[in-house]
């Protein structure tokens, strides 16, 4: 999967996929591929979770780069940590 298939909307189609597939887990006419365990489906609740949670540490850097005297600096220290990617002079010009 590329990074420009990840996003928050992916997140939660794959999220609700998982609530429908666990709605057909008690359903005897569904297809065994339509059908979830509970185990699974929790599993797969909490590392939508922990996606959530980067995307908010993300949110708050970019609150934080707003704001900063220098941004320049932040934004280093930010693509340093591995919390933003560094982008290319395109990428920030679109």
């Amino acid at each position: 999967m590329s990074m420009k298939n990840i996003s928050i909307d992916k997140l939660n189609e794959q999220l609700f996929e998982t609530i429908e597939m666990l709605k057909n887990s008690k359903c005897p006419q569904a297809d065994e591929h339509e059908k979830i365990d509970v185990e699974t489906a929790q599993t797969i609740a909490n590392l939508g979770k922990v996606v959530v949670d980067g995307y908010k540490v993300k949110a708050q850097v970019l609150n934080m780069l707003s704001k900063a005297e220098n941004p320049k600096t932040t934004r280093c220290a930010a693509e340093t940590s591995g919390i933003l990617l560094e982008a290319n002079p395109k990428q920030l010009s679109e």
